[in-house]
């Protein structure tokens, strides 16, 4: 968790990193900041799946060797490109970053038994919380206080530290490992149709996520109210750290079709604020809901994938958070622009909660008909209940 958490805090300010050394150190504006974050995440979302599947079959050690000197070299080398060039090696440098999340899930679904696992993932959850306060808070400190290129220098030997400590660490991923001779695992016998709703469900979190995010920083800079977005932020992780503490400590947790829906729905009246005390106040119980709807959401993926497929159906998972930003950022902003906040939070929100139910009602479909997890291969034991 430690060495996760480490590891999660570079990676979610790598963003505003290559914004401001792109506004500060070349001139240029925020729409070409933009792009070459843009690129990075287009290579992360390729990546994912890749990683995941390299970490099922060649293990942890052999797959993060190369991706810490890929990551080093990146982030040694790269703020000295030209922009052109910048844009293209961030996608090689997304391609290439440290899997931190799908590693933490994989060595949970192997370190800890059943009935405790919705507890440990709520706690990486949290983790995920705290990084997410710290992390761009931490770069946008540096860029602004020292200079974008020694903020640029730090994330990448936090990144290359992080490394380190996973190479050191070697979680354990034995179960996500098949034998030498075992035949490679096809995409049909883990991407399954309750494989797909439970993705489903994740990109539903994940709109609802970045479309808070982009309405409440878009509400607050349309009002002149800019300079309280760090208490937005910071209100926001605390709300969700608490949810999910609270929803760890469930001994039968709720469908994580029902979190993700209710999170969509408390979405929506976040757009009646128009001071940002009322906007920290209307997003408490939206945000109460995140860490435990991307807990239920990633323990429902671990839970529906075999043990030789856990790595690629996680780093899959990685993506579906991606493609969720990247549906529900361009979503708030362009609703944000032509209709206003109430517009954009209704927007997302209620995109979220529907894509939520369409997942739990062709989940429900598939149960009724008997239609197993694993296709032709039988029911497997756990699978029944994998999301409840």
């Amino acid at each position: 968790m430690a060495v996760g958490l480490l590891a999660k805090m570079p990676g979610l300010g790598i963003s505003s990193v290559l914004i401001l050394h792109v506004v500060g150190n070349m001139d240029r504006g925020f729409g070409a900041g933009s792009l070459v974050a843009a690129s990075w995440t287009a290579g992360a979302g390729l990546g994912a799946p890749l990683q995941g599947r390299g970490l099922d079959r060649y293990g942890l050690r052999r797959v993060f060797g190369l991706l810490v000197i890929a990551q080093s070299l990146f982030w040694g080398l790269g703020h000295f490109l030209p922009f052109p060039a910048l844009v293209a090696t961030a996608f090689i440098g997304g391609l290439t970053t440290l899997p931190a999340f799908t590693v933490i899930r994989l060595a949970l679904a192997d370190m800890v038994t059943e009935e405790n696992r919705h507890t440990a993932y709520a706690v990486e959850a949290i983790t995920t919380d705290v990084a997410y306060m710290a992390g761009p808070s931490f770069g946008i400190l540096l860029a602004s206080l020292a200079s974008p290129t020694v903020a640029f220098l730090a994330m990448g030997t936090l990144l290359f530290a992080a490394g380190a400590a996973y190479l050191l660490l070697d979680p354990p991923l034995k179960t996500a490992r098949p034998a030498a001779d075992a035949p490679r695992p096809r995409l049909r016998d883990w991407l399954t149709a309750r494989m797909a709703c439970a993705l489903s469900i994740t990109v539903a979190t994940s709109i609802a996520v970045i479309g808070f995010e982009v309405a409440a920083i878009g509400t607050l800079q349309k009002s002149g109210q800019l300079q309280w977005s760090w208490l937005l932020l910071v209100a926001a992780g605390l709300a969700s750290a608490v949810g999910g503490f609270l929803y760890g400590g469930l001994r039968r947790p709720p469908s994580v079709f029902a979190i993700g829906a209710l999170l969509g729905v408390f979405c929506i009246p976040i757009g009646l604020a128009t001071q940002w005390y009322w906007l920290c106040v209307l997003a408490v119980p939206a945000n109460l809901l995140v860490a435990p709807a991307l807990s239920a959401s990633a323990g429902a993926v671990s839970r529906l994938a075999p043990d030789d497929s856990k790595g690629v159906a996680m780093g899959t998972y990685a993506s579906a958070i991606l493609i969720g930003n990247v549906i529900g950022s361009p979503l708030a902003g362009t609703v944000l622009d032509h209709g206003g906040p109430a517009a954009s939070f209704a927007a997302t929100g209620t995109t979220a909660a529907l894509t939520a139910t369409l997942a739990y009602l062709c989940d429900l479909r598939l149960r009724s008909r008997g239609r197993d997890t694993y296709g032709a291969r039988g029911e497997h034991p756990e699978s029944s209940g994998a999301l409840r």
